[in-house]
């Protein structure tokens, strides 16, 4: 997990990790240069769980760097991902791990709750259990703090792209770089993160982060050698951006509401 300056909700995500009823694993936590009290909540907690293992960045260097950090300090034979904002289900990593042992995939995901302060958790969004390359072009059919990956195959294909044409869509170029090598993933259907998604979080989606993912999904397009009638897919990120802020948060509630 890596973060910055998320003092006030990181306790819940720390605490939703150590409380898994798989016990057996190390929660590296990269701080990166918070100036808040982040750092000084993730060295309490390491106090009292010795799992926990952090590293400090000098510097701001962004999600991309900081999470490749977290892989190369590593040392298990899988890596689950988290965000400082979300807080899993107390069964996430170990139903996570015995559907991966059982399904063969190279990485797993779930379903998800959805969470904002003023509703809490509201809807709930459902992914394919068997995503194929069509559906990544689609959309990004995984949810990245709800992921379990085998070690060596996120260390063999490179970790998160670090190119500032991939930020904020460094998990979508992972998983379409995957598939591209003839990975595979699934997602349980079963929510076992609450992922926080409320007008803050739209609002801070930015127009140059709708374009890297318009390019990002034109450059697969073609790797992938699907045919044109799907291209309209590759465009729906920028006809997306269109929408006012609001109205976008409004549709959310409404699509997704349990």
């Amino acid at each position: 997990m890596s973060t910055h300056n998320r003092g006030k909700k990181i306790k819940r995500a720390i605490e939703s990790i150590l409380n898994q009823s798989l016990k057996d694993f190390e929660f590296i936590i990269c701080d990166d240069h918070s100036d808040d009290d982040t750092l000084n909540i993730i060295k309490r907690y390491s106090e009292i769980d010795s799992r926990i293992k952090i590293i400090i960045n000098k510097k701001n260097i962004g999600l991309q760097k900081s999470l490749n950090k977290c892989i190369k300090e590593s040392s298990g034979e899988y890596i689950a991902r988290m965000d400082d904002d979300d807080y899993s289900c107390s069964n996430r990593l170990e139903k996570e791990l015995e559907y991966m042992k059982l399904s063969g995939a190279d990485f797993v995901g779930s379903n998800i709750d959805f969470f904002s302060n003023e509703l809490g958790v509201y809807g709930q969004k459902v992914y394919p259990e068997k995503p194929t390359k069509i559906d990544l072009i689609k959309s990004c059919v995984f949810c990245h703090p709800s992921i379990l990956i085998k070690s060596s195959i996120i260390k063999k294909y490179g970790g998160y792209s670090e190119s500032k044409k991939h930020l904020r869509v460094e998990d979508y170029e992972l998983w379409l770089r995957l598939y591209k090598n003839g990975c595979v993933g699934q997602n349980i259907q079963e929510p076992l993160l609450v992922y926080t998604k409320d007008i803050n979080s739209i609002k801070n989606i930015r127009w140059v982060d709708r374009i890297h993912a318009f390019n990002l999904l034109n450059e697969y397009f073609h790797d992938f050698k699907l045919s044109y009638g799907y291209y309209l897919f590759i465009v729906y990120p920028l006809i997306k951006f269109l929408i006012p802020t609001r109205m976008r948060t409004l549709i959310n509630y409404i699509k997704y509401k349990k």
